[in-house]
Parts: C-alpha cells; structure tokens; sequence
C-alpha cells in the first residue's frame, strides 16, 4: 500500500536530516556541534538530542539513497471501534432527510445525542458521525439530503437537443405559463393571467402568443391560426398532455390523444388536423429517467454500463477473423448427407412449383377448376414435406452429429 504524501514528506524531512548528521560526523564535527547544527538548520520539531541520537542509529549501516525508506512512519490505525448504535445512525439520517437540505450536520448530531440519552443508545462523538456520514457515496448523501426523486433528477444527464437537422418552422413547441400578477380584465375579478406561447425550436423565437384567462383551448386554436396566417403552416406541434392542448378543438381526428376520449357520433376535427399540422404529445409528469429509476428500484430493470472502446475494438477484431471448421468425413456419410440435402431440394422446389401454378389460376378468374387442382397438389406437397421431408432433414441432422462426433474421436486419437 503506498504511503500518504504526509508520511513520505516527514520520511524525506528525516532522510535529510541523517545524511546531515552522516556527513558532519564524516567531516569529524562534535556530536553536540552536530545536533546544533541540524537544529539550526531543521527547527526545533523533532531535533531534541534523544530523538537526534535515534537517528543516528535508524540510519546507521543503511545506504543514503535508502534513508527516506527505512524511516517511513509505520503508523497503522488502530482496529477498535467506538460503540455506535444503528437506532442512532437511522435517527440521524431520518431527520437530515426531514429537514432543510442545508441543514447543518452539527445540529443533527446534538439531537440524537440528546434523544440516544434517553433511550440508550451508544452515541459515539461527533467527529465519528461526521466520518461514517462522509464515508458515504455523492449519490447516497445527496438521497438522504433530498430524496430518491430530486437526487435522480440532479444526476441526470441533460439531454442536448440536436437542431442541425431541422429547418424554419419544421417544428413548434407551445406552453402555457400562469403569471405571477393579478389584472383586471374589465369585468371587476382579479385574475392571473395565462400566456400561450408558440415557438419556433430551431431558432428559439417566440413566432406567437397570446394573454388569457386561462390555459383553454379556444385561446389556443386562435393563436395557432393567427401565427400560420402571419408565417405560414408549420409542420409539426410538440406540445404536453394538458386538457387545452389535447382536446377536440386542437387535437381532434390526431391518431395519438389522451384527452376526452373519442366522439360519440361525429368525428370532430381539430385545428391541427383541418391545417394538416403533425401533432406530437410529450409526457410532462415523468420523464424517462424516472421511469427506469422507478423500474429499477422494483427489480424489473438492472445498470448495465456501456462497453469501453477497447471491449468493442476486440468484439470487431473477433468478429472479422475468419474461423475454420475442419472436419473429417467418412464417404457413405457423406452420400447420405447429399441425398438427403437432394430429396428436401426436391420437394421444396414442388412446392414452390405448386404456388406460381396458384398464382397463375388465381390472375385468370375464368379457371376455377385449375385453381381447385392446384390447391389439391399443395396440399399432397405439403403432406409429402410434413413425413418424408421431415425425416430427410432429421437424418442429416443426425448424419452432421455423427459425423462431428467421428471428428472429436480423432483429434483425441491425434
């Protein structure tokens, strides 16, 4: 196990050190000029005359290239453990979930401390919560921080939308949004107003809106109308499954809606339909990625990580060797082999006779007794393949198994 860069940084202090100590003591200086050199030099942590001597001695017979080895610390942690009950750690982690996300750790520990008394917990310091809570991966703090659903939602890879494909008014998103004033319409009740906007995904414009009283979807087929007339007729809509969006008004005759059900009697077409508009629904409420998360959390779906380039590089190179099956075959096998591969060429190749004369009966309506016939051939065809045939294939089936048993035989003779 290589050392800690502090454990290496006081090995190499001590290393120079002793080769100090070596070389004055080569020269012929004093023991106690010596130590009050290195002193001098070094400062007085780890300098003292009992801790020089030691040196002196740790060094002595050991080549100088070697000094920052040989005094390594061979500090090891120790085993024993403070007592901690998991009542405690699960009070702990209860109330960092229940509480704010910036709740401090601290104030944590104070309460199980002071409930744990009470109830005979083993409440360790809080140094050793602090440990067991940092020991702890990003993705299991960030859980009990915020819960299973926010902490999927910030590790989530945003998906970046690709829009070099798309052209001006290939597609249009719309939305509504609730703002947050109060207006008075002229009628006396304050409301907060609804903006429907249409936008342009290509190049981010806002193409269309409008101010209502609410998200509904009268408000949305004149804003719809209002910006074809001013652009034209955009290709697609992609828009979210509210009630406004995907009712009759504006979806209707759509072959994907999820609102109102279907008509009763007349099929009513909506603006979209009517202007030929292609109208795409998105699921607002879940994404994706909570789907799987949710899959995966009942077992019904597992990680699996993507292959690294160097796993594909050798799937390809294995793929593209070419493999040789060299196998040894008595003659009569194989005869049996040919015969049998000859017989099933045979009846499929009657069969596929049968069905060009079915054809050729069915294109001259004038000819049913033909047609009559060539149904009775198929069918004598198909029995012949259902019992001849079907022997024919098994016994080369077992003619190959043979044969690739003789093989096996005599690569282990060999």
């Amino acid at each position: 196990m290589a050392a800690s860069a502090d454990r290496r940084a006081r090995a190499e202090r001590k290393a120079a050190m002793g080769a100090m100590l070596v070389a004055l003591k080569a020269d012929g200086v004093k023991e106690g000029e010596r130590f009050a050199l290195v002193r001098k030099r070094f400062g007085s942590k780890g300098t003292s005359r009992a801790s020089l001597k030691r040196l002196q001695r740790q060094v002595q017979g050991i080549d100088p290239i070697n000094y920052a080895p040989a005094l390594l610390d061979d500090y090891k942690a120790t085993v024993k453990r403070a007592e901690f009950s998991e009542e405690a750690w699960r009070f702990f982690l209860s109330m960092i979930r229940d509480a704010a996300p910036d709740w401090p750790l601290k104030e944590a520990y104070r309460r199980v401390r002071d409930t744990g008394s009470g109830r005979g917990w083993a409440v360790p310091s809080y140094q050793t919560f602090r440990r067991r809570w940092t020991a702890l991966s990003e993705v299991e703090r960030m859980q009990a921080r915020f819960g299973t659903a926010e902490a999927a939602k910030r590790l989530a890879m945003p998906a970046l939308r690709d829009k070099t494909t798309l052209m001006a008014l290939e597609q249009v998103s719309l939305d509504g949004r609730t703002l947050d004033f109060w207006v008075d319409w002229g009628d006396g009740k304050p409301f907060r107003p609804t903006m429907l906007a249409l936008v342009d995904v290509l190049s981010n414009t806002v193409i269309g809106w409008e101010l209502a009283k609410s998200e509904n979807a009268t408000s949305t087929v004149r804003v719809i109308k209002r910006t074809c007339e001013r652009y034209g007729i955009f290709d697609r809509l992609y828009t979210d499954n509210s009630r406004s969006f995907s009712g009759h008004k504006v979806a209707g005759g759509a072959e994907h809606r999820f609102r109102n059900g279907a008509p009763n009697e007349l099929k009513h077409l909506g603006i979209c339909e009517v202007m030929g508009i292609e109208i795409t629904f998105a699921d607002a409420n879940r994404t994706d990625h909570e789907r799987l998360m949710k899959l995966v959390a009942e077992g019904k779906a597992f990680y699996q990580p993507a292959k690294s380039e160097e796993e594909r590089e050798a799937e390809r190179r294995a793929e593209a060797t070419p493999v040789i099956v060299c196998m040894s075959v008595p003659r009569n096998q194989l005869k049996r082999m040919k015969d049998a591969a000859d017989d099933a060429e045979s009846r499929l190749w009657l069969i596929s006779r049968v069905f060009s004369l079915m054809s050729h009966c069915a294109a001259e309506a004038n000819d049913p007794d033909g047609l009559s016939a060539a149904l009775r051939l198929l069918s004598i065809a198909t029995e012949n393949l259902s019992d001849t045939e079907s022997a024919a294939l098994s016994n080369l089936g077992l003619e190959l198994a043979r044969a690739s048993e003789g093989t096996d035989k005599q690569e282990a003779a060999t």
